[in-house]
Parts: structure tokens; sequence; C-alpha cells
């Protein structure tokens, strides 16, 4: 896949989504040296593609408006749905790229389940099971709680999942609330 053609894909898969319900934001380009860095720590060569993209969407975040779909407060009980507000595009380190959207900080938690050999490239916002990537032939891969599954499509097509799945949890979440409002029946 060339660097066009995975931005032009990336953006085509978000244009369905209402800009009214969420937000985008992206740090800036890192430097040649983060995408260095990263390689080095996972051992997986960083695809052109994906390093292109991240020099004009670097962390690319689509987040649930606050508005629309509040954060939880601290010690928040509900369903684990509920706090999965955003999917992010991770990025590689500048000092304007929120810890958790970075490949170098996701790559340190893996180690904690003892993967190796997986540059993490997308995460669900809230939720820290689950993490997207490629392994060193440059297949994607799930890993989920340090299992390690090959997926058989390529990587856009995960994201395309992940993102209609915010959509649609956002749409639950707004029901939710709506619900919540509604006067108790007397």
């Amino acid at each position: 896949m060339t660097a066009e053609e995975f931005h032009q894909r990336i953006w085509e898969i978000l244009e369905d989504l209402n800009s009214d319900y969420f937000q985008v934001v992206a740090a800036p380009a890192p430097e040649p040296q983060a995408v260095a860095a990263a390689e080095a720590l996972t051992g997986v060569p960083v695809p052109a593609y994906y390093s292109a993209f991240c020099q004009r969407t670097n962390g690319l975040c689509v987040m649930a408006r606050e508005e629309f779909w509040p954060e939880a407060e601290l010690y928040s009980v509900g369903p684990a749905w509920t706090f999965w507000r955003g999917v992010v595009l991770l990025g590689f380190d500048t000092p304007d790229l929120p810890e958790w959207a970075s490949v170098t900080a996701v790559c340190e938690r893996l180690t904690d389940y003892e993967v190796t050999g997986v540059l993490p490239l997308m995460k669900v916002v809230g939720d820290g099971n689950i993490i997207w990537g490629l392994d060193k032939s440059g297949t994607p891969v799930e890993v989920a709680e340090g299992e390690i599954t090959r997926l058989p499509a390529d990587f856009t097509a995960f994201y395309e999942e992940q993102i209609r799945g915010l959509a649609e949890r956002q749409s639950e979440m707004m029901e939710r609330i709506a619900e919540q409002k509604r006067p108790a029946a007397e």
C-alpha cells in the first residue's frame, strides 16, 4: 500500500462520522529519530505508508465530543463499552503527543505481557486490553491480554471496524443519556 492510498483510505473511513458528535485531533509530525526509536524498541520496521501518514497526522485520535458522551468520572462503574469513547492510530513521540497515543508507551505496556516483535498502531481509548499492530513480517495482528492473533485482512479493515464500533457505541450512549434524563413514571 502506498502512503497516499493509506492516507486516503483512513480519511474515507472517517467521512461517515458525524463531526457534530466526534472530534479528530493529531499531534505535529515526529522527527525521524522518533520513528527510528520505535523500530529499535519493537524490532519491527515501520511501514513507509504509516511513517508518511504520521508526518501529516501523527497520533490521529477520533474521540466522542464531551457534550454528547461525557468522560467517566474517577471510580465510575458501568458496562465496559461506556468507557470506550475513541479510537487512536498511535503516533511517534513528540512533545505534544499524549503518552496514551504513543507507539513507544504502548509498546512498553506490551512488554508487561512479555509481548515483543509487535509494532502497536491502534487502540480503543479506554480499553487497554486490545492493541492492533504489525508483526515483523508486516502482518496485521491483534494483541489481547498478551495473546497475539494474526489477522486475515489489511490493517485498514480493522481500523474501519473499530470506527464503525465507535459510531455505534456513541449512538447507544446518546440513547442511554436521553433515558437517564427522562422523568421517572409516577
